[in-house]
């Protein structure tokens, strides 16, 4: 057996449309038999296999999943893991025993070599194509834009002013652009950290500033864009300290 595996962008998510288009796609091409596996340590594992149609019924959202589809006719085996936060997962599966140290990926299985690269190439085109962007690509450029000039602000904020203070020290009131420039980018940093990403058969849960509060009051760290954001501000305060001890710049 040939086997080769793509991986999912991690700014697409995916929605129970997509999944149930992709399931018709799947039978009408000779995967008759469709399958989802569940996290076995969060729903037991007398549950941790179930049918397409009763996983759809049941309008759930789950950390991760896997989907499997085979063809029995070519003896090949569709398998795509969907990962949408790390939360401890396990699976019976030989392919993708856990959930929380993957990324989402697909797997193609099948006896001709041939067919392996035509259907990882053709599927991982399917997912690109069919998936919505949570992270559009202009996001990305003021998501850096804003590390950059967060990471300025912090490096001129050891020395006691503003980054554009410390350039234009005659202007007074830059200490208050400096200001601005310093929320927004936070402003910035949390709405990206904060978008959701993977599949979601229910809407995907509403992040904001008091649900996530309340959320690291009770111990969830993991995937807190919250907490995300306050270690890439303490992060980036403890660089500047470094950098101003060894005298730089």
């Amino acid at each position: 057996m040939f086997s080769l595996r793509r991986r999912i962008k991690r700014t697409k998510i995916y929605d129970k449309d997509f999944l149930e288009t992709l399931s018709r796609d799947l039978s009408s091409a000779g995967f008759s038999s469709i399958t989802i596996k569940l996290p076995h340590n969060l729903v037991g594992m007398e549950n941790h296999e179930i049918s397409f149609d009763e996983f759809i019924q049941r309008e759930r959202n789950y950390p991760s999943l896997i989907f499997v589809a085979y063809n029995s006719e070519r003896n090949e085996t569709i398998k795509v893991l969907f990962v949408n936060i790390s939360k401890k997962a396990f699976f019976v599966d030989d392919t993708f025993p856990s959930g929380h140290s993957e990324p989402s990926e697909i797997l193609v299985v099948s006896p001709d070599p041939a067919r392996v690269f035509s259907l990882i190439g053709f599927f991982g085109y399917y997912f690109d194509d069919k998936g919505h962007d949570s992270k559009p690509a202009f996001q990305f450029v003021f998501y850096l834009a804003s590390m950059f000039a967060l990471m300025a602000e912090f490096i001129s904020l050891v020395k006691g002013v503003g980054f554009l203070n410390a350039i234009y020290p005659e202007v007074d009131y830059l200490w208050f652009v400096d200001l601005i420039i310093t929320i927004a980018s936070l402003i910035v940093l949390f709405s990206m950290y904060k978008t959701n990403t993977g599949l979601y058969i229910k809407s995907p849960p509403k992040n904001n500033l008091i649900t996530l509060a309340n959320m690291a009051l009770k111990g969830q760290l993991m995937d807190n864009p919250l907490i995300v954001l306050i270690i890439t501000i303490v992060g980036g305060i403890l660089t500047a300290f470094i950098l101003r001890l060894l005298g730089l710049p």
